[in-house]
Order: structure tokens, then C-alpha cells, then sequence
């Protein structure tokens, strides 16, 4: 059992960050008020540089010089930006500088970052050795080649950014030093040893487990987006065990420290966006990875209580029982940790793509639950958001001539193929227009392969992969209200599509009955009918069909991913009714989960529904949501939990996530936020605090089965 020294560290540190500008104001991520004024400072200064990337690059170096470190009390792992609120004169620049900015570059239709970087590079090697490398690239240049010049352009641009980044990490020991010889004992001594190692790391290669944790913070956090931490249970262990074999640290402080690490992203990223490391999972020979820090970094979340700050475990079939045990009653608890994703199929995924051993069992999550390979991605995930609901009611606007259901699942299918093909020349667009400019910071193609060999940062297609990942989004819906067309329109003959499209544009208004009826008495997704099985199958089927053969602008191909983070609850605010008997406003489907109450036959029947299409092709994320009450999955029914985890991961599941709260105490939650500040629940791929969703969010997670075994 942990100290309660360490417990109370660990619940001062929350508060502090829970109660922070960043979480309490939701301040971007990307770069937090005062860091964009500096960095817009440094555009207006820099137009003497000969390129845009330059300038922007040169900007980021700008704000790390004029970053004032911070380190709040109980830190042992420190690096925070600045979020102090600006001055009268330094607003009316900032207004000022953010108009001029609209004449930046834009990246539309392309998500940043998203990406796992190889954080066991940093670990090992340093900045400095970063640094090294991209010298040795740029002094090896023949600069009369004039395809050399663009790679002179990215090297410039790494050196200046590491060496920034250097700078400011001595700053931060200068800055614990002078608060250790204010402060009295016992804070005294940490903060001289946070001071230590901050002389150190990033620069320096980590010499222990505490170091390695500090070296992959700062580098993160002053990444400005969403970068993820990788498979920190394979590069962090041995410098772990070195630890315990010297004595320098114990189990219980190992969880300590990852628990402070975990409860970071709370200060630094906007409430409700998960920030991952993944553990579990196999090594390139197949072999189940499960050591002391797969251990510690399980549990750790019980300590942390944290949504930003995640762990993931990656299921394999010899991962021991203990530690799915661990993992089971931690979301029994309500804490929406770990989310439990499937080694075998993910890797089986991956070597479908064509990627090689090696790198396919060395992916990570990055964002919700879509995966990646660690330190070679230049994939954008989520781009762009599919509606397949309003596609449906478009099929229906177009349907008319449609005699029989194959003819109008044709016009509905040709729909979703135009639909993939145009929104990909908008990516590509977007692409093209990154290649040109840049928009992720030179640092980090430093730590993405292969960059630095190739002379390219990872906009301008750097990076060994280059996947693009669509979503795709109402899936249930769709297949609900195909069925619900194929049995009112095409067979039972009561509707025609132009009478039963008018009865959702008027929102079902006179028509609750008919309502009802496909709610209660029609086939559903969710229920293991036949019927609504092979339906799942074939768009499963047309989604992949739309995406093959499309061409990315860096060469590469479209990956389709069925999750929906908060995008389900946006997408239906501005979708109608629809033909499954979703009202008009309502979110759509979590992910690739049944419509919210429809899985009526219990879990078993719910999960036969979603594993009934391959999982296999869609490595841009699967989302399946669950919800049980807590004592199943504790105590005496803890068993019945795991053999149905085990039976999910065997059939074929991509990734399961698990709820424990009740219904009544969701709806106390919502009538009375203050009391519920902590509660989180899974909701489209990742934790959340219940408090902070949307009411819409909040009620379509009320609206969701309670399950038993």
C-alpha cells in the first residue's frame, strides 16, 4: 500500500491542476495564450528569414527563450506553460497579432499530431545526441545540389528548436534551485533533486526511471499538441530495474512518480482529450510483454483518477490473470481506466497493410483509439468525420426511382463512395498545403523515422507510414435504418421512401407510434438478428470498397476508423430524424456500438452484433462501449468479467471500453455538479469527466443499457 505522504502528493497535485486556468477555463493545448504571443511576436520579427517553415520554427525557438519556468508545490516531475493571464497592453497586442495571423497558412481537414513519438530515442540518446545526428545530416550535404537546399532548410530548423528547448530546460534548474533555498524540509531536498535532473534531462541521456519520466514530459508537453508517450513499459524497464538493483527506488514510489506523471496532461491539454501511453501487447517475436512497469503503470491509475492522462493495455492471450484482474477492477471503479484493446488483431491488422513484423507489434493508441506505429507515423488520424446517418437521408432524397431495396442500397453506396473520394481531395489539399508550409514543429520529426535520414520533416512525408484515417461515424444508425427502409419500404410495402422521408423531416411529429415501433418491434444492430448482422457486414463492407484505391497526396492510402469521440453528439445535433427512430438533435451512435438502448438482449448478444464484421481492416479505431454495474466486476462476478473480456478479444474485437457508474448517479451528476467533480465515464473512445460534457453528451451517456452476465 502507498504511503499516505505520497497519496496526499498525489491529491494536492490534482487539485492544483483540476482547479488550473487550463482545465477550469479550457485554454487550447496547442499553444495557451501567453506562448501564442510570442510566438506571433517572433512572426512579426522574423521576416527576414527566407521561408516559412523557417519563421515558424524560429518562432518556436522565440518562445522557449521567453518561457518563465513552472513548478508548482508537490511537483516531482515538472514542465508546465506559463498560463499567466496577460497584462492590459499585452491583450490589445495579443488581439492585434491574432488578426494578422489569419493570414497564415490554414490546415483544415487535417488533424495535427496524433502521432506516438520514439521517446526510447530521447530516453537514450538526449537532445544532444538528437543534436549530433542532425549535424552530421547537414555537414554531409553537397550544397550545390540543389535538392540539398530544402534539407539544409529542416536541419536549421531542428537545431534551433532542440537548442532552444535546452536552454530552457537549464532555466528550469536554475528556477528549482533558487525555490530550494526558500523552501524548508522535506520540499527543500526535492526540489534541489528536481534541479539535478533537470541539469540533465532532456539533453543528456536518462540514467534512471525518474529521469527517463521528466526527459519524455518535457519534451511533450513543450510539443504544443497531442504527442503520446508509446510503449513505455519497454523502454523505461530497464532503467527501472537498474533503479531497484541500486536501492534508488521502491515499487510503491515507482507508482508515485507515475501517477504524478499521469496527472500532467491535466494541466497542460484541455479537459476530455486523452493523452495515452500503452503497455501490454507483444514484441516483434510475438512474445507477451507484461513486466514490472506494465504492472505500475495499471496501478497507477487508481491513484491518479485522471482522464487526460491515460494507460492503455494492449490484451494478448498469455497476459496473466492478475493483471486483467487489475485491470477489471479499476474500471469497476468508475475510473474508465485501462481501455483494453486487442494485440492480436491490431497487429494482424497492420501486416494486412503491409507493414512488417516489427513495426506492426510496436503501435500504440494515439488520440482515442485509433493506433499507429510508435516513431514512424506521418498518419492523420480522424480526417476527415463521415456522417453515414445524413448519407442515408441523402440516399432517401434520391432514392425514388429505387424499385427494390439492392437498388436503393446501390444509390446509398454510390453516395458514400462520392462522398469518401471528394472530402480525400480536400485532405490531400490540405496535405499539400502542410508540404508547402509546415505546421508540426521540426523537434519532432526528429524522433519520427525517417526524418532526419531522409532530410524531410514529417509534413512534407518524412515518416516511414503516411495512412490517412477517416472516420466514420453513426454506424448503428445506418445499419438500423437500412433495416428499417428495407422492412417498412421494400417489404412490408407500408411506406414509400418519399412518404416515410417526409415523416422525418417533420421529426416523427403525429407518428410516435410508428416510432416506437422500429425502436421496439424492428431488427437491430446490437440484437445478433441475422438480418441486421450481414447488414453491418456489407457497409462494413462499402466503407472499405469507397476507401480502396484512393491515393493520398504523400503516396499513401485511406485506413477507415468507426469511433466517434464528442463528434457523435455534434454530428447528430445537425443531422434530422433518422429512418432507426432517432429523433432529429439526438447523437448518433458511440462508436461502433449498437443505438443507445437498443442492445436489449443482453451483452453477449450486443458484442456477437459488433464482432460480426471484420475489425481487422480498421485500424483508424473501433470504440465499443459497455456499461455494467460495478459488482459485476468485482468480488465474487469478477471472474464471469474476465472470461467475457477473454471471449471479446478471442471473437475478433478491436477494443472494448468499460462503464461502471449507474444511471442514478449520472443523473445526481448532471442536477449537481459540484459533488460529482471527478467523475469520469467512457465516452466515444475516451475518458471524460462527466461533469464537463455537454447535456446532450451527458444524456446519451444516461441513455445507455445497464448490462449483467
Amino acid at each position: 500500500m502507498m504511503k499516505q505522504s505520497a497519496i496526499d502528493r498525489i491529491n494536492l497535485l490534482r487539485d492544483t491542476y483540476l482547479n488550473g486556468p487550463m482545465f477550469q477555463c479550457r485554454l487550447s493545448f496547442n499553444r495557451c495564450r501567453r506562448q501564442r504571443l510570442n510566438f506571433f511576436r517572433a512572426l512579426s520579427q522574423n521576416g527576414h528569414l527566407y521561408t516559412t517553415r523557417l519563421r515558424r520554427w524560429y518562432a518556436d525557438a522565440y518562445v522557449f527563450d521567453h518561457m518563465s519556468p513552472v513548478i508548482h508545490d508537490g511537483e516531482l516531475i515538472v514542465g508546465l506553460p506559463d498560463v499567466s493571464p496577460l497584462t492590459e497592453e499585452e491583450q490589445t497586442e495579443y488581439d492585434t497579432l491574432c488578426r494578422e495571423s489569419r493570414f497564415l497558412p490554414q490546415y483544415q481537414h487535417v488533424t495535427a499530431a496524433h502521432m506516438a513519438l520514439d521517446y526510447a530515442k530521447l530516453v537514450r540518446i538526449g537532445v544532444k545526441g538528437l543534436l549530433d545526428e542532425v549535424k552530421c545530416h547537414s555537414d554531409a550535404l553537397d550544397m550545390n545540389n540543389p535538392e540539398n537546399i530544402e534539407k539544409y532548410e529542416f536541419y536549421e530548423g531542428c537545431r534551433v528548436e532542440l537548442e532552444a528547448l535546452v536552454r530552457l530546460q537549464h532555466r528550469y534548474a536554475e528556477y528549482a534551485r533558487e525555490l530550494a533555498e526558500k523552501a524548508e524540509e522535506p520540499r527543500r531536498s526535492e526540489l534541489y533533486e528536481i534541479a539535478e535532473i533537470c541539469e540533465r534531462v532532456p539533453e543528456e541521456p536518462a540514467r534512471t526511471f525518474r529521469e527517463g519520466l521528466q526527459a519524455i514530459h518535457f519534451f511533450n508537453v513543450m510539443a504544443w499538441d497531442l504527442y503520446y508517450f508509446g510503449r513505455i513499459d519497454r523502454y523505461l524497464i530497464d532503467l527501472y530495474r537498474a533503479d531497484i538493483a541500486a536501492g534508488r527506488i521502491t515499487h510503491d514510489e515507482a507508482v508515485e512518480l507515475y501517477a504524478c506523471f499521469l496527472l500532467l496532461p491535466e494541466a497542460y491539454i484541455t479537459p476530455n482529450v486523452a493523452l495515452d501511453a500503452m503497455v501490454g501487447g507483444t514484441d516483434e517475436y510475438g512474445n507477451t510483454v507484461e513486466n514490472e512497469l506494465t504492472h505500475i503503470a495499471i496501478e497507477a491509475i487508481e491513484y491518479a483518477r485522471s482522464a487526460n492522462g491515460k494507460v492503455s493495455l494492449a490484451v494478448t492471450e498469455d497476459m496473466s490473470d492478475e493483471l486483467m484482474r487489475k485491470a477489471i477492477r479499476l474500471n469497476s471503479m468508475g475510473l474508465g481506466q485501462p481501455a483494453l484493446f486487442n494485440d492480436r488483431i491490431i497487429v494482424e491488422g497492420f501486416l494486412r497493410a503491409g507493414m512488417p513484423h516489427r513495426d506492426a507489434h510496436d503501435y500504440c493508441n494515439t488520440g482515442c483509439v485509433e493506433v499507429t506505429p510508435v516513431g514512424k507515423s506521418g498518419i492523420h488520424v480522424v480526417s476527415p468525420y463521415h456522417n453515414l446517418a445524413a448519407m442515408l437521408l441523402t440516399a432517401m432524397e434520391q432514392g425514388g426511382s429505387a424499385e427494390s431495396f439492392e437498388d436503393f442500397y446501390r444509390i446509398f453506396e454510390k453516395i458514400l463512395h462520392s462522398e469518401i473520394a471528394q472530402r480525400n481531395i480536400a485532405v490531400n489539399r490540405a496535405q499539400m498545403e502542410r508540404a508547402r508550409n509546415g505546421r508540426e514543429p521540426a523537434r519532432v520529426s526528429c524522433l519520427i523515422d525517417d526524418c532526419l535520414r531522409r532530410g524531410k520533416p514529417v509534413d512534407a512525408g518524412g515518416a516511414l507510414y503516411n495512412y490517412v484515417e477517416p472516420n466514420f461515424l453513426g454506424f448503428a444508425n445506418t445499419v438500423d435504418g437500412l433495416s428499417a427502409i428495407r422492412v417498412l419500404v421494400y417489404e412490408k410495402k407500408e411506406y414509400t421512401l418519399a412518404s416515410l422521408l417526409d415523416i422525418l423531416r417533420s421529426n416523427y411529429e403525429g407518428n410516435e407510434p410508428l416510432r416506437q415501433r422500429i425502436i421496439h418491434k424492428l431488427p437491430h444492430y446490437g440484437t445478433d438478428e441475422d438480418s441486421t448482422n450481414a447488414l453491418s457486414v456489407r457497409l462494413s463492407d462499402s466503407i472499405l470498397s469507397g476507401c480502396k484505391g484512393l491515393i493520398t497526396y504523400r503516396g499513401s492510402k485511406l485506413i477507415p476508423g468507426a469511433f466517434s469521440y464528442f463528434e457523435h453528439a455534434a454530428h447528430g445535433k445537425r443531422t434530422g430524424a433518422t429512418p432507426d427512430g432517432r429523433v432529429a438533435g439526438y447523437p448518433l451512435s458511440s462508436g461502433s456500438s449498437p443505438v443507445q438502448g437498443r442492445e436489449t438482449r443482453g451483452p453477449t448478444a450486443a458484442v456477437r452484433s459488433v464482432l460480426s464484421w471484420d475489425h481487422r481492416n480498421f485500424l483508424g479505431g473501433i470504440a465499443v462501449n459497455l456499461n455494467f454495474p460495478p459488482k459485476l466486476m468485482q468480488d465474487g462476478s469478477e471472474d464471469k468479467m474476465l472470461r467475457f473480456v477473454r471471449s471479446f478479444m478471442e471473437m475478433g474485437g478491436f477494443q472494448l471500453q468499460l462503464n461502471a457508474v449507474s444511471r442514478e448517479v449520472l443523473i445526481d451528476a448532471r442536477e449537481h455538479p459540484e459533488a460529482h467533480r471527478d467523475l469520469l465515464v467512457r465516452v466515444g473512445g475516451f475518458s471524460a469527466y462527466f461533469t464537463k460534457l455537454s447535456p446532450e453528451m451527458q444524456q446519451e451517456i444516461i441513455d445507455r443499457n445497464e448490462h449483467s452476465l
